[in-house]
């Protein structure tokens, strides 16, 4: 028996291999700490790197860039950037600091521009962590054809565990907007995201008993002292 596979099939199947073959995992190794994500998945954040204790995305959006712009009516652009994070053996995570910052431009009274968004934290078998992305500054200023100028914004977000954490699944949600309900432009832009890991190190046991003999010894004085006294 002959199979015949229509050409159609044949350019999907090739597709999804390709794929395949061109996803993969990366690895970074920073200081006390292991970081995994998908390459495929990257979006508009371009490919990370760390500096120090820094997830810093380079390249942001590439060509045409992570932007939202119209002209006319309402225009989105959002990616979101997910990956897992590992505490070294004596370390664990007790802070996430995200910082974006891009620019900007409105013309028109009614035009406007909207920088937004969600850091996410999710340890496994605890309910997620969660703080928005909120700009500094109300994204409020304008400019003109004739003058045009673009003004920069910043906006930051932080989440900082009750709980130790030793790996969690960390997501960085991104959304533009770009809004002209009559006449008018409205453009904003990304071009840094980096986010920020602070670690703390575990005492080691033989800490917590030369802490529980130095507590044990203050105890002792005080009660000589008392016992003097009296």
């Amino acid at each position: 028996m002959v199979f015949k596979i229509k050409p159609l099939a044949v350019a999907v199947l090739s597709a999804a291999l390709s794929a395949q073959a061109y996803a993969a995992t990366n690895t970074l190794d920073g200081d006390h700490f292991t970081i995994t994500y998908d390459d495929a998945v990257v979006g508009l954040f371009g490919m990370p790197s760390l500096v120090n204790s820094n997830l810093v995305f380079g390249n942001i959006g590439g060509s045409p860039g992570f932007s939202a712009q119209t002209g006319s009516g309402m225009k989105f652009t959002n990616s979101t950037f997910a990956f897992t994070i590992t505490a070294d053996q004596g370390y664990t995570l007790s802070g996430f600091n995200l910082y974006e910052a891009g620019d900007y431009a409105v013309i028109g009274d009614t035009s406007a521009v909207l920088a937004a968004g969600q850091l996410r934290v999710k340890p496994v078998g605890v309910s997620a962590m969660t703080s928005p992305i909120t700009t500094t500054a109300s994204l409020t200023a304008k400019t003109s054809f004739m003058s045009y100028a673009t003004t920069d914004w910043e906006a930051h977000a932080s989440i900082h565990p009750a709980a130790a954490l030793t790996s969690a699944t960390v997501s960085i949600e991104n959304i533009l907007g770009a809004y002209v309900p009559t006449a008018g432009y409205a453009f904003i832009e990304k071009k840094n995201v980096e986010l920020g890991f602070i670690l703390s190190a575990v005492p080691e046991p033989a800490s917590y008993a030369m802490l529980l003999a130095g507590f044990g010894m203050m105890m002792g004085v005080v009660t000589r002292r008392r016992n003097n006294r009296s």
